[in-house]
């Protein structure tokens, strides 16, 4: 064992002589993967977690490892994961059953992959390349997702392990800001900005808008403000008096974070987000207190100028300005391509609209308009029967949702969680307006996940109602009989 040590530190101190440091570290980090790797084909569960902080990490990632392609990495996690599942399936002694994976969510998410398989043979689209390269992100990660939340998680316990687990990496999320804010930029960070071209969209005239570990400002910005809301509101039905702290200090973190990106379009989510609270609170005090915050912030921000001096209120005022320049850019590119896809029912084809691929020809006309939209983008991909389609779903997953906590659930907590989830997804649908962030990491996958709590919270319900008449019988029985004997 000594020997074989030996002989890794001296492969590793080679390797980062040769190609660096980074390819040194990889070489250390094997023998640990090979554990992991093991780890996660006989623990379906601890697969599902290394998946999920894999996702959550793997655009910073390959921000420091430039040629990793993080998409294939990310396929094979799932692949791995997707194994585990099925290999401990056929195990007597597992708890896996696969009948578990047969619900609403799952049920809406193959009739959405189904559409996207349709497209393969779409007259406009001329490459089954592109269908390869982004269905991925349209269609195939929504199913997995479910699927597999589904499966692994079929306790409460799991939720709030998972719900534990994203705030603790949304405080490392906002702590990388902060970094970034407060003593600059690392060497990979600047190669992005400067060499890459970050710096056309992130370095303006403005001030300079914050990225953590994400692919873009936009995306931290937006994406940190849906973990706020969710880690607001869930703190409110928190028991434990520790996790209700951590939640609020998590959450108040995500909205500075938001802040630091510098991102106008995620404003959109704590308003929508909080309004959506107030309603399904039914608590008459909460409404007044929401309405009444949400509405101060909206006059503070819409019709004063204190603290125009801060570069990142001075952004987040900018919102509401209807003579903004990249709104009135954003306005003309979809009146020219509600011409352009009157002819086209089905869109041009999953994959046709990326201006940068190399390998097959995209559509010459909307490749050379920027969609700045989820909603845009899968117009254009999938015309306007998909884009129907696909809103139907979004809007069914959160009335859904409303559904539940209106009418169905029981348990205090269950409902806190899951009407914060759903006021999460509901200000993520609005800012989706304005950015792409349902198809990428780590926001899209972290999104369906939700869905599926969403969607699982009648069987977390159940399963806490039937503890709860467990333990009032077990203390009536004792009252009765407080010696435990039978005579």
């Amino acid at each position: 064992m000594f020997s074989v040590l030996i002989l890794l530190v001296l492969l590793s101190v080679y390797v980062s002589l040769k190609f660096g440091y980074i390819f040194g570290l990889i070489v250390c980090l094997i023998p640990v993967g090979l554990i992991v790797f093991v780890k996660m084909v006989n623990d379906p569960y601890f697969a599902y977690i290394i998946l999920f902080v894999a996702n959550y990490l793997i655009s910073g990632v390959a921000r420091y490892i430039r040629d990793l392609p993080f998409g294939i990495v990310m396929d094979m996690l799932f692949a791995i994961t997707i194994a585990s599942f099925i290999l401990n399936g056929f195990n007597k002694k597992s708890n896996i059953q696969f009948k578990n994976s047969i619900n609403g969510i799952v049920v809406l998410a193959i009739i959405w992959f189904l559409f996207c398989v349709v497209q393969i043979f779409n007259p406009n689209s001329s490459s089954i390349v592109a269908w390869l390269t982004s269905v991925r992100g349209i269609g195939l990660y929504f199913l997995l997702m479910t699927v597999l939340t589904s499966v692994a998680i079929r306790s409460f316990k799991g939720l709030k392990e998972i719900l534990f687990i994203w705030a603790i990496l949304s405080c490392v999320a906002v702590a990388k800001a902060m970094i970034q804010r407060y003593l600059g930029f690392d060497s990979a960070e600047n190669y992005w900005l400067f060499v890459q071209g970050g710096r056309s969209t992130h370095i303006i005239y403005s001030g300079i808008r914050y990225f953590s570990f994400f692919t873009d400002a936009a995306t931290f910005g937006s994406g940190i403000a849906f973990s706020g809301v969710v880690f607001a509101i869930t703190a409110v039905y928190e028991k434990k008096i520790k996790y209700k702290i951590f939640y609020f200090i998590t959450a108040a973190l995500c909205m500075y974070g938001m802040a630091l990106s510098g991102t106008r379009g995620s404003l959109a989510v704590p308003f929508v987000g909080f309004v959506v609270y107030a309603i399904l609170s039914k608590h008459i005090k909460t409404i007044l207190v929401t309405l009444a915050i949400v509405i101060s912030a909206f006059v503070f921000l819409k019709y004063t100028y204190y603290g125009q001096g801060n570069q990142y209120v001075r952004r987040m005022r900018s919102v509401f300005n209807s003579d903004d320049a990249s709104l009135t850019v954003r306005l003309e590119n979809q009146k020219r391509l509600k011409v352009y896809m009157m002819s086209k029912p089905i869109g041009v084809g999953i994959g046709m609209s990326r201006a940068d691929a190399d390998n097959y020809r995209p559509d010459p006309v909307i490749s050379t308009i920027p969609s700045d939209s989820w909603y845009v983008y899968i117009w254009m991909e999938n015309g306007i029967i998909g884009l129907l389609l696909h809103i139907a779903i979004l809007v069914i997953v959160l009335v859904h949702g409303c559904v539940l906590v209106f009418f169905i659930l029981k348990n205090p907590e269950i409902r806190g969680v899951i009407m914060a989830l759903t006021c999460g997804i509901a200000g993520l649908y609005v800012a989706s307006y304005t950015i792409q962030i349902i198809g990428q990491f780590p926001f899209g996958p972290i999104l369906y996940i939700t869905m599926a709590f969403i969607y699982l919270s009648p069987v977390y319900d159940r399963e806490l109602t039937e503890t709860k008449a467990k333990g009032d019988e077990a203390a009536n029985m004792k009252k009765i009989n407080p010696y435990g004997t039978s005579g």
